[in-house]
């Protein structure tokens, strides 16, 4: 099921039915940062989806998540054929990559090439998400996000705010005086090119973020790239806990 290496751990077959188990199974760490192996995509089955801070056993908000959609299709694993599917774990680094070759309810195939790792720079998240067409011709949505549909709320929010290349929320453990910000920016890239246009921004109860559509052609790749910075209070006074924060996501 697995494959243990020096430094790899590697899983080769697509095991929906073991899902649950390998994603605690490949989790791994920064020293500050913990994730589980979960997906960052849409996955309407059942997942560890969980991102910890270290010394509190409260997982933090889903800071991974992003979302694809298509024109009358949204990527789900769940839902699409699985004909490739190849996860590894890099554990000096420390990153997870997947490869996944899906194909949708009608017929649509696409490539995934995903990294997403915990800089040694211990309080930074980032994610590099490939998608390549085989053979669909229309529209794509990226969406990034902070927080995520269906996800228990552990964290109180106090505040939020999105600007156009950046933003943030400051939230609050509940029964405890200890306090959380995270920051995100974002970029998409059409075959290497940044796309220029204005992404739509997203905030709903507990979830910011933004989402950009383009179009796409058999052949081409469209690339995410997401960045997070995460700071508690533990370290950084509260009333500069978003400067901090934001400077983290900036000089990383």
């Amino acid at each position: 099921m697995l494959q243990y290496n020096n430094w790899t751990i590697e899983q080769s077959e697509w095991l929906p039915a073991k899902e649950v188990d390998l994603e605690q199974q490949l989790s791994f760490s920064n020293g500050y940062l913990c994730q589980t192996a979960h997906f960052e995509e849409c996955y309407s089955q059942a997942q560890q989806l969980r991102t910890y801070i270290k010394g509190i056993e409260t997982p933090i908000l889903n800071i991974s998540s992003i979302s694809i959609r298509l024109h009358d299709e949204r990527l789900d694993l769940a839902q699409w054929d699985i004909k490739h599917f190849y996860r590894c774990l890099h554990k000096n680094t420390p990153m997870l990559e997947r490869r996944v070759t899906a194909t949708s309810p009608k017929g649509t195939t696409l490539h995934i090439h995903s990294t997403r790792q915990l800089l040694s720079k211990q309080e930074v998240m980032q994610i590099t998400y490939k998608v390549t067409s085989e053979n669909y011709t229309g529209p794509i949505s990226f969406l990034a996000m902070l927080g995520g549909e269906n996800e228990p709320q552990n964290w109180y929010p106090l505040m939020n705010n999105i600007e156009q290349d950046k933003c943030w929320i400051w939230l609050q453990l509940p029964n405890d005086n200890i306090q959380l910000c995270c920051a995100m920016n974002w970029q998409v890239l059409h075959n290497d090119i940044p796309i220029g246009k204005r992404p739509i921004k997203i905030e709903k109860h507990h979830t910011i973020g933004y989402s950009l559509t383009t179009q796409i052609k058999a052949g081409d790749t469209c690339t995410l790239k997401k960045n997070v910075a995460v700071l508690d209070s533990r370290s950084h006074s509260k009333d500069q806990l978003i400067t901090n924060t934001l400077k983290c996501l900036t000089n990383w």
